[in-house]
Formats: C-alpha cells, structure tokens, sequence
C-alpha cells in the first residue's frame, strides 16, 4: 500500500514529494467536456468505463449530468455503489458462485446489468438471482473481432438473447461489445475499422428485435473511436475509459485531448552527461505496454526502468540539464497500469494541491 507523506491543501505541485501520480482539474475538466459535446444532440449516451481511473471523484465529475458508469470486474462494482453510484454495468464475466452470490448482495441495492457471453453463465446467474428474489439486468457480449470474449454475432447471439429473456430473475436489456483499442491515428482508417468491427454488432440488434425482443442497450466503443463508434445506426452508448485523464497511448490517437494525468519524479542522480536517473520506476508508472513520455524537456526521452528508478537518456540542452533535486513529469503509456501502483490522485488545481483522493477500486480484480 502506497503510504504518502500528506501535505497541506495549496502545497505547489513541484513541492509535492515523489513520485507522485498528479492530476490537473482544469485539464480533466477540459477533456469531459469535450468528449460529452460531442454526444449532445446524437441520442448516444457516454458511460463512462471508470476501470482507467478507478477513483469515484473522478467518476462522479464524469456523470454530473446523470447517466451509468462501467466497471470491470464485481470488486469495481461494490466500491462505487458503497460510493453511491446506482446504475453500473460490469462489462467483466461474473462466473464462480461465491461471485454471483455476492452480485445477487449488491442487486439488492443497485441498479446491475452484467455481460454474459454463454449458457451456462446465464442459467448460473438465473439461478442464483430467483433464488435471492433480485433481478439481474444482462446483455449479450458480443466478439467484434478482438478476441477478448463474447458470442458470435448473428444466430448464436439471438439464442443466447432469447434465453436470457425467458430466465427467471433476469431482465435482458441489450448488447455490448469491444472492438479492441484500435491505436490508428489516421482518422479514415480509424473510422473505416471501427464500422468494420461494429457493423456485425448493430446488424445483430436487427436480429434480436425481429425476434421479438427489445433491445435498450447497445454499448461499444472507447476513447480511442467515441465519434464513429456513435456515429452508426443503433448504438445507444459508448464505453469510453481513458478520456479525462489520458495517457500517452490515447493522445496519439485523440490529439484534441490532453494529458491531465502526470508522473512527477526526481532526479537523483546525472552519473554523465548523457544520463540522468530518475525516482519514478517500473512500480510507479507501469510502463508494461510502452514507455512514458518526458513531458516538456527537449533533448532528453525516458528509455528503460527498473523497478524504483527511471533511466533518461540526454542530448543537448539536457545534458546540461536535470541535476539532483530537479524534477521531471512523465506522462504514462498506458494510465490503467499506472494508476494501479497509486493508492491516491494528487489533485492539483492552478499548480497548487486540492486535495488526495483515493484510488478507492485500485486491486479489486475480485
């Protein structure tokens, strides 16, 4: 567990001690509103996949205006309903029965609808939630092409709809899918990909209402596709995760957000000219998927880590520069690996420090 040194509201950001995972609130609010006018007017509502960021402070300025959140995992889900969110969808399976037994708990309170993408899963689930007299609202996942779960699209999720229809203590209310991050920065190609994984899904919808069952929920997309992903006939909402905060992976993608989410580290050490080392490591900035960014430093780039400490290597004017006791922003690669080394935001407001606030979700992969 992260223990950090808690310094008083209206500490500067530079004088908080590192490496710390900061957050600037104007930043963040600037990348909310932009993604939510875009959906203004289009009849497609964001819900916000809030496994990025795993902080309900966070969470809650996404949903000012109203609207459901989604989750990974069942853990996710029974920390932001303790922290008073209703509507949750958990777009993760919910399969062993200890698991279901503590979902059919918290329907008792919330507002749950859950991905289920097989048979056996769902007669699990009816069971278990005509048993403790709750309903459990479900939609079919559906595979649009990345391999991460879900049926087929067409027949097989037809079936798998009209059963959850007639399973007693289930409600089913629609469809879901991923179509993976789809890291293309060429808008075009971006657009032509996402129709291509998509169209099966709304096709699907067809399907399913011509059997006759209505289908409230069509839920697909993320930050990296918001626009086209809503832009076809028959979504209703898109996932997007990453989007108020940002990472170094998505700002390639979405130029017109920007990184709220920032690593402040240290130097401790400029052995030679060509190499300074940085407290920031491996367990504090997840650099599994790539490497952070160097925010604003010319001549120098983050390019390995060990487990404490990152290794900048130095050109000119860096060279000269990024002495001991100096400090340096990182901007992640990937922000849901980051985030999970962090038990708080610093959340900082005009330079100075608003508060800490916690990671509450951060571990809860149960």
């Amino acid at each position: 567990m992260e223990r950090p040194i808690f310094q008083p509201v209206g500490t500067a950001q530079e004088e908080l001690d590192t490496p710390a995972l900061v957050v600037d609130l104007a930043v963040m609010a600037g990348n909310i509103a932009t993604l939510h006018q875009a959906f203004s007017g289009s009849g497609v509502a964001v819900r916000p996949h809030i496994s990025c960021h795993q902080c309900p402070d966070v969470a809650r300025r996404q949903v000012a205006g109203g609207g459901g959140i989604a989750v990974s995992s069942l853990g996710e889900a029974e920390v932001f309903a303790g922290a008073g969110f209703d509507d949750i969808l958990i777009a993760g399976r919910v399969v062993t029965i200890p698991k279901i037994r503590r979902l059919c708990a918290l329907a008792g309170s919330s507002q749950i609808t859950l991905a289920v993408d097989s048979r056996r899963n769902l007669d699990d689930l009816s069971a278990a939630a005509a048993g403790s007299g709750v309903s459990l609202g479900i939609v079919v996942d559906l595979d649009a092409g990345y391999g991460y779960g879900g049926v087929a699209p067409g027949p097989d999720a037809v079936a798998l709809a009209q059963a959850a229809a007639a399973a007693p203590g289930l409600e089913f209310r629609g469809l879901m899918a991923y179509e993976g991050p789809l890291p293309l920065t060429d808008r075009a190609a971006r657009e032509a990909e996402t129709r291509r994984r998509l169209q099966p899904v709304v096709d699907t919808r067809e399907l399913v209402e011509r059997a006759g069952l209505p289908v409230a929920i069509v839920s697909v997309g993320g930050t990296h596709n918001y626009d086209s992903a809503a832009a076809l006939s028959g979504v209703t909402e898109v996932q997007a995760g990453v989007y108020p905060l940002m990472d170094a992976s998505h700002c390639r993608v979405r130029p017109e957000l920007a990184p709220a989410a920032r690593i402040l580290g240290t130097v401790i050490s400029h052995p030679v000219a060509g190499r300074a080392v940085v407290d920031a490591g491996h367990k504090a900035t997840g650099p599994d998927f790539g490497l952070p960014a160097l925010d604003g430093v010319a001549g120098a780039a983050a390019t390995r880590f060990s487990a404490e400490h990152g290794i900048l290597e130095l050109e000119e004017p860096a060279a000269a520069q990024l002495r001991p006791n100096d400090q340096v922003w990182l901007i992640p690669y990937d922000l849901a690996l980051c985030v999970n080394q962090f038990d708080y935001l610093r959340a900082v407001s005009d330079g100075k420090l608003v508060g800490y606030w916690p990671i509450a979700a951060r571990g809860r992969l149960d």
